[in-house]
């Protein structure tokens, strides 16, 4: 060491130098390269097994027209939406897919769906598979022991009580939601497995699912897409469905006075029709009023009541499937290509660091020697 040149001086670094030392401390990073692999074999052949579904979607336009003419055409090839940004758009825009996917009524929806899996041979919902206590494997203990061991420690010491599920207060006023340890833990599986990404240009929903099974993941994306597509239609129709509902209601109501109204006044008729003074008898007029005014109303109201029915399909958006759900056939994770390939990088960073740490220490190490 005393007869080698110094890597750095004079505030610079000696490249060959350094490369001759590099290649002099390769069997550091051959050792360094050779325990990350390993580390990274660990890591691909007990990782969880996914499969991952995907589809796209295309909302229904139902924007408003503007006068912006052939401005609003170009602000959208540049990618800028001129028609949101003046508040023209009438239903939610597709920014907020991936936040209502993610919230807690759209999730909590979903974890109490039914789907088919493989271990068992009844449908089952997500959380009541969520919380089925299953024996570890034997890799996942000795990867729970050793290189997650801190983790491991973590969880034991900072573990948490389920809060108190309180049926009254969930009740209350307040709309407070009580989540317990089972609910939790169904909803993690849903938050970490479910993806929504929306292309801000062409507005395309990309859904993504990555469950344990290749059935589940394809089962669970389409509820996802269905879900969703029910939930932006209620949110769009919902005032011209209470509208449809309140014609409805008056519609029924008014219907049984007008049967009413005119069973009593054709019975009235039957009875004293062969009687001369029928046409200046007041009760005769007075039925024969009530009918007409009866009639004319249920008229108008089946009227109303069928243009809001064609309100509620005009209203209510249509979602193209650009990409169907697929069963996937090939695993998504883990990738151990790519495990084994960044573990051999690391280990290599990891022994050069060292090496160059050594020379580091060594110089400095010279340096004070010298003083």
């Amino acid at each position: 060491m005393e007869n080698e040149k110094p890597i750095i001086k004079d505030d610079e670094i000696d490249l060959v130098q350094l490369v001759k030392t590099i290649w002099a401390g390769r069997k550091i990073i051959i050792y360094s390269i050779i325990a990350c692999t390993l580390i990274g074999l660990v890591i691909a052949f007990t990782s969880p097994v996914k499969y991952s579904a995907t589809a796209t979607l295309l909302p229904s336009s139902d924007k408003k027209t503007s006068n912006l003419g052939g401005l609003g055409a170009l602000a959208g090839m540049a990618g800028i939406n001129i028609g949101s940004m003046m508040g023209d758009a009438s239903g939610i825009p597709a920014d907020l897919y991936p936040q209502i996917v993610n919230s807690y009524p759209f999730q909590k929806e979903l974890i109490y769906k039914k789907f088919t899996f493989e271990k068992f041979p009844e449908q089952k919902t997500l959380f009541e598979t969520a919380n089925i206590k299953t024996s570890p494997s034997i890799f996942s203990t000795i990867l729970k022991y050793t290189i997650k061991l801190p983790w491991t420690i973590k969880e034991a010491i900072f573990a948490k009580n389920s809060p108190i599920t309180s049926p009254i207060a969930s009740e209350d006023a307040t709309k407070i939601i009580y989540l317990s340890k089972e609910e939790k833990k169904a909803l993690e599986l849903t938050n970490n497995s479910t993806t929504v990404t929306v292309d801000k240009k062409s507005e395309l929903v990309n859904v993504e699912v990555e469950m344990s099974e290749a059935l589940l993941s394809a089962q669970m994306a389409d509820a996802v897409i269905e879900q969703l597509q029910q939930y932006i239609i209620n949110y769009k129709t919902s005032q011209v469905r209470e509208n449809l509902n309140f014609v409805q209601s008056r519609y029924d109501e008014k219907k049984a006075e007008y049967e009413k109204a005119r069973l009593q006044f054709f019975d009235y008729k039957d009875s004293h029709r062969n009687q001369v003074a029928e046409r200046a008898d007041i009760e005769f007029q007075q039925l024969s009023d009530n009918y007409e005014i009866t009639s004319a109303v249920i008229k108008g109201l089946a009227q109303q009541l069928e243009q809001a029915k064609i309100t509620v399909k005009e209203e209510t958006p249509v979602f193209t499937v650009i990409e169907p759900v697929q069963v996937p056939l090939e695993k998504s994770a883990p990738k151990k290509s790519l495990i084994l390939a960044v573990s051999i990088f690391l280990g290599g960073f990891l022994g050069i660091g060292i090496v160059i740490a050594q020379i580091v220490i060594h110089s400095f190490r010279t340096k004070n020697n010298l003083l």
